[in-house]
């Protein structure tokens, strides 16, 4: 009889730990550290949405800039050794590319010092790089802050944590100081998981950028030299 009473114990006792066991959700962890808490994992999820349009706005952007015109300088070369000017500025209006934006600069120049046909070009050179690198430097910002953010959200969270266990007398729950532990960390995570991507974005737009910053530097100098050659 005593040994049924144990065995029923027992199993009462397995059942209520069977219950009482957390199940994990991601919901409860992001989004129950209180209301700073949230604030700030919403700014960082606010953060995360913006590095991406950036990224994928500006990678587009670059990619229909980078786009190659089969022959396009040789034809430049031809419109300016045949003497057909107005050709040549009306042939680079129909490509909408930064390089032929900078030489129709040049072509229009032509007759001038080759000084000045060469500083109308840096000058367009420079529009058109600040064009490509347009809010690059949110995107920076972005994968600086987020992971900031996400490190005073644990902050804050550790804080209000021990200020929680300091009110408690007696013997201290383990599980009052880890469920305040782990949900204040989260923000760092959601942090990283946001800052981490938009540095690679933001290096990724960078590169490619100095490629074809070198590539149209290349062209445009070979455009000056056509013109230097001499007759």
């Amino acid at each position: 009889m005593q040994d049924s009473i144990q065995t029923a114990q027992s199993a009462l006792t397995s059942g209520n730990t069977a219950v009482e066991k957390q199940v994990f959700s991601l919901w409860e962890i992001l989004f129950g550290g209180g209301l700073v808490s949230n604030i700030i994992m919403a700014a960082i999820f606010i953060l995360g949405i913006l590095a991406l349009y950036i990224f994928l706005e500006r990678y587009f952007f670059i990619k229909r800039a980078a786009k190659l015109t089969p022959n396009f300088l040789e034809n430049i070369k031809d419109f300016v050794q045949d003497g057909k000017i107005e050709t040549g500025i009306d042939y680079c209006k129909t490509i909408d590319s930064p390089e032929a934006r900078m030489l129709e600069k040049g072509l229009a120049r032509i007759g001038r010092p080759i000084s000045d046909i060469s500083n109308a070009m840096q000058n367009q050179g420079q529009l058109e790089v600040s064009k490509l690198e347009k809010n690059l430097n949110l995107l920076a910002s972005a994968s600086g802050a987020a992971p900031m953010l996400g490190f005073l959200g644990t902050v804050i969270g550790m804080i209000m944590a021990f200020f929680e266990i300091s009110n408690v007398t007696g013997a201290v729950s383990p599980k009052l100081s880890a469920s305040g532990i782990y949900t204040a960390m989260a923000t760092t995570a959601a942090g990283l998981f946001v800052g981490i991507p938009a540095y690679f974005f933001y290096n990724i737009l960078v590169t490619k950028v100095d490629r074809l910053v070198l590539k149209i530097q290349t062209h445009t100098n070979e455009f000056l030299d056509a013109l230097n050659k001499p007759v």
